[in-house]
């Protein structure tokens, strides 16, 4: 490892629900030392005519000056220590996330469904519903993540009547649970309660997969629905090189359903280090550049607190049930029966053409987890759709700085000029 073996790792105490994270750690932090060590290894003396710099930095690199390996090795060193002095920081952070959930108008099993027409900021308690839907792997309250930032108050704050399904943590009763039976006894029960709570059509908003089973459901029942919104959803999991890209490495060398089966068996359910790890992969020097960023950060700043929300928001996953890990991992993922026309949902081959209400579909242009391709998938097959596609990442299409912009404001105003 060179000098990188000396570095010295500095760690205070840690709140509890921070440790060990980001998740898997080991893997983070091995990443960013591999990469470090790598780049080392394998540059050329930037002064040699052999040194292939690409155009768009060649006044860059005029400029940069001494670059031989000492210095190579110092910078290295340098940024290894910046990521776990920014990982020391987010760990010993003192925000805790004080939001207080709306009222709870319905449940079942680990499920709610939270009123955020009945919020401090809503306007309208009248406005027309939109029942919520987010993903089954993370947590519901990246949608409400802080007062000041919070996609489901702002939406009630311009009209609307947000209303969460909150999936929560599988429990016993959700434990044999396949995709078929959350949509049945989950999602379309929400679809009714949320309708009680009008005389007209409401909307559905579904955020990553949420959206694709969202999706699923209205091609077979939507006569209660006036209009359709995904953010992030992926529908043609074959253009992937998300998750998908990561499941395959895995594929290669094992039986997946297998693999998901005995890891179901040994912990009760498909763990979220599971999920953390394939996210990782995407880009293994994410969390190395992130926390140098933090670093760098006064800790005291709202740009530090909403770093640091965001950072506890994905280390706090949820486990998912083994039926429906293989419906999303095998399935979708590797077999893409969305894509292929061949996803049967309860009994029935989902159509998507059957969707016929006016539909949104929210992909980001910097989106890696689902890429522009594999969400705008879905924007061609439903008959009267529309696509917006802002310059975001995948959560930055939520919480990101221009969010509010870029995403909060299109869909509010597509709900409120369809409903």
């Amino acid at each position: 490892m060179g000098p990188l073996k000396n570095l010295k790792v500095k760690m205070t105490e840690n709140p509890q629900h921070r440790m060990g994270h980001p998740s898997p750690l080991i893997f983070h932090l091995s990443a960013a030392a591999i990469g470090y060590q790598s780049a080392i290894a394998n540059a050329t003396n930037p002064d040699s005519a052999a040194f292939d710099w690409q155009p768009e930095l060649t006044n860059q690199a005029e400029a940069i000056g001494d670059l031989s390996v000492p210095q190579l090795y110092q910078a290295a060193l340098e940024r290894m220590s910046a990521m776990l002095s920014g990982l020391d920081k987010w760990q010993t952070h003192p925000y805790r996330r004080t939001v207080i959930d709306p009222p709870v108008i319905w449940s079942k099993g680990s499920s709610r469904l939270l009123d955020f027409g009945n919020c401090p900021e809503a306007t309208n308690l009248s406005g027309p519903p939109v029942l919520v839907v987010p993903s089954l792997i993370n947590r519901a309250y990246i949608l409400d993540l802080t007062k000041t930032c919070s996609l489901l108050r702002f939406l009630a704050s311009q009209g609307v009547r947000p209303l969460l399904l909150d999936w929560g943590a599988p429990s016993d009763t959700e434990r044999e649970f396949d995709l078929n039976a959350y949509a049945t006894q989950r999602l379309l029960p929400a679809l009714k309660v949320s309708r009680s709570l009008t005389d007209k059509p409401i909307g559905v908003l579904g955020y990553c997969m949420g959206g694709t089973l969202a999706a699923g459901v209205l091609s077979r029942q939507n006569a209660d629905v006036g209009a359709f919104a995904t953010i992030g959803s992926p529908w043609n999991f074959s253009a992937s090189k998300g998750v998908t890209a990561s499941l395959r490495a895995i594929a290669a060398k094992s039986r997946p359903v297998e693999t998901i089966e005995n890891i179901g068996q040994t912990f009760g359910m498909i763990p979220t280090e599971f999920f953390q790890q394939l996210f990782a992969l995407i880009n293994p020097m994410q969390a190395a550049v992130k926390f140098r960023k933090l670093d760098n950060m006064d800790l005291n700043s709202a740009a530090a607190r909403h770093f640091v929300a965001i950072e506890d928001w994905l280390a706090d996953g949820v486990p998912l049930v083994t039926p429906c890990a293989k419906d999303v991992l095998i399935d979708w993922n590797l077999n893409n029966v969305t894509g292929q026309g061949c996803w049967n949902l309860h009994s029935t081959i989902v159509n998507l053409s059957a969707i016929q209400q006016p539909t949104l579909n929210v992909c980001g242009l910097r989106d890696s987890i689902t890429q522009l391709e594999v969400g705008a998938a879905m924007a061609k097959e439903i008959p009267n759709s529309k696509l917006l596609t802002p310059d975001t990442g995948h959560v930055g299409m939520i919480v990101g700085s221009n969010a509010r912009e870029a995403v909060w404001k299109p869909v509010s105003e597509f709900f409120l000029g369809n409903l």
